[in-house]
This record gives C-alpha cells, sequence and structure tokens, in this order.
C-alpha cells in the first residue's frame, strides 16, 4: 500500500487514516486542512491496496509513538485490520466491516464480481454518485480531483479479490466504535449492524457511503467515537 504522511510534527500519538478503495491522499489533504493550527497527533494517510504491505521504514517510524490511533473507512476498515502494526490504541470504523464481500456482512459477492469485471470510465461514475447519493456530497467528493485512472482502481479491486480469497493474516487489533451511515448504498445499513452486533455503534441517518460531507473532520469521527 501507499503512505503519505500528511502531518509529522513530532506528537506522541500518530493517527493512521485508512482510506478507502480507489482513493488517494487528496482525501486526507482534505481533511486535515480542518485541523487545529497545531494538532495533537501526527497523521499519516494510506491508500491504493493494490500491495498489502507498509514500508519498513514507515513501520518503525510508527513504532515511537506512544499512541496509536486508527480511523478506517470502507475497504480500509478490512485493510486496517489485516496489516500488521504496533499496538493499537483506538481503532473507529467508518462504513465499512471485517466481510467486506459477503452476502450478509458485506458487498453481495455477484454484485462485487460485476462491478470488477465492468469498471471503466463509466462505472466509476456510476460508483461515484452511488457513494456519494448525490447532489452536495458528490459535488464535495468531485471537488477532490483524485489522481487514480480507471484502470489503476480495477487493478486496486483484483487486488482485494485475490486477497479475500487467499489466506490471510489474522486481524491485529479490535474495533472500538463502528460508525454507520443510514443511506450507504454501497455497505447497506443491515449488512453493517449485522457485521458489527455487539460492537458500539453510532448511526448517522442521512449519511451516505462517502462519510465526509456530514463528518467534515477527522476530529468529529473521535468525538462520535469517545463521546
Amino acid at each position: 500500500m501507499k503512505t503519505d504522511w500528511i502531518i509529522r510534527q513530532g506528537n506522541t500519538e500518530l493517527l493512521l487514516f485508512f482510506s478507502g478503495w480507489g482513493m488517494d491522499r487528496a482525501l486526507a489533504d482534505h481533511l486535515a486542512l480542518s485541523l487545529p493550527h497545531n494538532p495533537v497527533f501526527d497523521l499519516l494517510a494510506c491508500h491504493d491496496y493494490r500491495t498489502a504491505e507498509i514500508d519498513a521504514g514507515t513501520r518503525d517510524a510508527m513504532r515511537s509513538y506512544k499512541r496509536l490511533t486508527v480511523v478506517a473507512w470502507s475497504f480500509g476498515v478490512w485493510a486496517a485490520a489485516h496489516t500488521p502494526l504496533p499496538p493499537v490504541t483506538h481503532a473507529v470504523a467508518l462504513n465499512g466491516t471485517l466481510a467486506p464481500v459477503d452476502r450478509f456482512a458485506g458487498i453481495a459477492p455477484d454484485l462485487f464480481k460485476a462491478t470488477l469485471d465492468t469498471y471503466g470510465d463509466d462505472a466509476r461514475r456510476r460508483f461515484n454518485r452511488r457513494m456519494c447519493g448525490g447532489g452536495e456530497a458528490l459535488d464535495h467528493f468531485l471537488s477532490l480531483e483524485l489522481r487514480r485512472s480507471s484502470e489503476c482502481q480495477k487493478e486496486e479491486l483484483a487486488a482485494f479479490a485475490a486477497r479475500l480469497d487467499a489466506p490471510g493474516c489474522p486481524e491485529s487489533f479490535r474495533y472500538d466504535h463502528v460508525i454507520i451511515g443510514g443511506k450507504d448504498l454501497v455497505f447497506s445499513p443491515s449488512c453493517q449492524f449485522a457485521a458489527w452486533r455487539g460492537y458500539a455503534q453510532t448511526v448517522i441517518a442521512d449519511m451516505p457511503h462517502y462519510p465526509f460531507f456530514h463528518l467534515e473532520s477527522l476530529q468529529e469521527v473521535l468525538e462520535c467515537s469517545r463521546g
């Protein structure tokens, strides 16, 4: 996977943001704009999961922090949990599950396969509308101007499919809190409720799969999980 230091100021806490499928660092850069001038944590963005590993130098840097917080969105929820990490202090899952391709706890396998088989520029536009629910949330997402081609995104989705079918490493931590969008058309609320039975949850009734129009900052995400 790719990693980018968004904030690195020598704080004692590191926030690891595992973005969703098809993203680049632009989303994390946008979310960092709403943080205080001197945030209490450093911020490392993880994205583009065509490969599974974090490079050795970045893993070593993580170990220097006293507190490690994970915020993971969409397919990043699964990716984060299956990435070897130092001990995690607090972890939040946002519109995703630990069984991302599953008829009862994630995306239906036939829908996932159809998306992978037909993905291209037209399918990308349809998926973005489905992810955002249209309107202002879609405008907000498109304003990020991601620098990922449809072909590159398809490669990442294929890599996910292969990894999900292969024997994987065990989950490296347990999520402490789950945030569920009531209008998520990618990971349906009913599947998320089934997947996260017994976990502390916050439900935002009018939030689609893309959450960062309703939750405008990482601070808001953390406040939901610690409130």
